[in-house]
């Protein structure tokens, strides 16, 4: 068998983690023991099994399937048959030259055919066409890890839209009541017409605010509706971002299994087998092709005959082709195998080396956006009080309603800020999942 046998790439020797990562070789969960609300479970479900990408994805590996064993009959004898009837008038010259048929012709026939992979083309094809549908198989799979992970981060972000609106909302009204209090008071002549302005504005920026987040909370609804396979509408709500649990105590493992980990990176090396693969063809290509030939049957010029010991017809030939001289190019065609093979090589080493980063900013914004959220709560509670002693400055004259003003929009911006950065919490988990497999094993 010419063309080599394929050995697996050597694994980065030089990839290392935090030091704070957890280094458990332990397998990882799947997404529906990381994702508890029942709601999120329900969409990404209906994601799996409706999801049109996902569906050509598993016709385009169901075909690559097929094509593997169609491939491999190759390796096997191919029986078939023929059969005919029929008749005409000839000269004598032209019988001597098979010009014609002068009488009747009637015959049927078992046929056999068999290449013999003497130097192991049709191995590798085989073997070749296995690995094409196994790298469909990984690419179907990273498929469905980015899919779930596209759903839960959609979810997670319309939970935040929803928690959003609310605070705009609650906004609002406390702003309203403002207002009306300040009216009260201009009314009366305690405040200037600047006060009330000013106190308006502040009610103006607020309501604009609730039809922004209702149009971003639509649009956040059609795209996770889109992922399930549906056309535009509502998405049944579950938990809040603030009532999810997501363990943060996540099974890193060695940077070794990431390699096992990640559907992405096993479809690249199996696309690159099935490269290396291809050489071995090439090279087989060169060689001669040997072939078995074989007929059993009945010919007969009369039909009254066919099925008789005189029609009876036994034939066997063996053939042996190959090139001769072909001014080098069965050569360049393995030349050209072999630049392909490390195109895919370094292929390979570009997708592993995407994992590992992935992984790594993965960690890192999920450590960094524990302790962002820890100090957002704590500016929304100082942005609390602040607005409380500043209200009460103003009402008992020891200040002007520019403060008030300042301290309202310290609040409200700390408060979408806080929601925000909860929302890229949770996200920051799924896409640590995602970056190490997504527990698709």
């Amino acid at each position: 068998m010419v063309g080599g046998k394929y050995s697996r790439p050597p694994a980065p020797a030089n990839i290392v983690y935090p030091d704070l990562t957890k280094m458990d070789t332990a397998k990882l969960a799947t997404w529906f023991e990381v994702y508890h609300d029942t709601a999120l479970q329900s969409l990404i479900k209906a994601a799996i099994d409706s999801n049109r990408d996902l569906l050509a994805a598993a016709s385009h590996m169901e075909e690559a399937l097929a094509l593997s064993g169609a491939v491999k009959a190759n390796l096997y004898p191919h029986l078939g048959y023929q059969a005919q009837a029929g008749g005409g008038s000839a000269g004598v010259d032209a019988t001597k030259i098979a010009g014609g048929v002068d009488g009747g012709l009637f015959n049927v026939f078992g046929v056999l055919n068999w290449e013999l992979d003497v130097w192991g083309k049709l191995r590798h094809q085989s073997r070749a066409s296995i690995d094409d549908f196994l790298s469909t198989k990984e690419n179907r799979d990273a498929l469905q890890v980015s899919l779930v992970a596209e759903v839960a981060s959609d979810y997670f972000l319309l939970r935040d839209l929803d928690n959003k609106l609310l605070i705009a909302e609650s906004t609002l009204a406390g702003r309203k009541e403002n207002t009306r209090l300040i009216n009260d008071k201009f009314n009366h002549g305690y405040v200037s017409e600047l006060d009330l302005l000013q106190a308006q504005q502040q009610e103006a920026i607020a309501a604009a605010s609730i039809p922004s987040f209702q149009r971003q909370i639509i649009l956040a609804e059609n795209a996770i509706r889109v992922l399930i396979g549906l056309g535009p509408g509502p998405i049944v709500r579950g938990a809040s971002n603030y009532d999810q649990i997501l363990s943060p105590d996540i099974p890193v493992g060695l940077p070794s299994q990431l390699l096992e980990r990640r559907p992405d990176v096993m479809a690249s090396e199996f696309a690159l087998q099935a490269q290396f693969e291809r050489i071995g063809v090439a090279v087989a290509n060169r060689f001669p092709t040997i072939s078995l030939t074989g007929a059993l049957g009945f010919a007969s010029p009369q039909l009254s005959s066919l099925l008789t010991n005189k029609g009876f017809v036994a034939n066997g030939f063996g053939s042996l082709v190959g090139p001769l001289f072909n001014f080098g190019q069965n050569k360049k065609l393995v030349d050209v195998e072999r630049k392909r093979t490390d195109a895919l090589y370094y292929q390979y080493q570009q997708t592993t080396l995407n994992a590992f980063e992935d992984v790594d900013n993965a960690l890192a914004s999920y450590r960094t956006l524990d302790e962002e959220h820890r100090q957002r709560k704590l500016q929304v509670d100082a942005a609390t009080k602040a607005l409380v002693l500043s209200q009460a400055r103003y009402d008992g004259g020891y200040t002007s309603y520019l403060e008030v003003i300042v301290m309202q929009t310290n609040l409200f911006d700390a408060q979408l800020l806080e929601s925000t950065t909860m929302q890229q919490k949770l996200n920051s988990i799924v896409s640590l999942y995602k970056a190490l497999g997504g527990g698709w094993n």
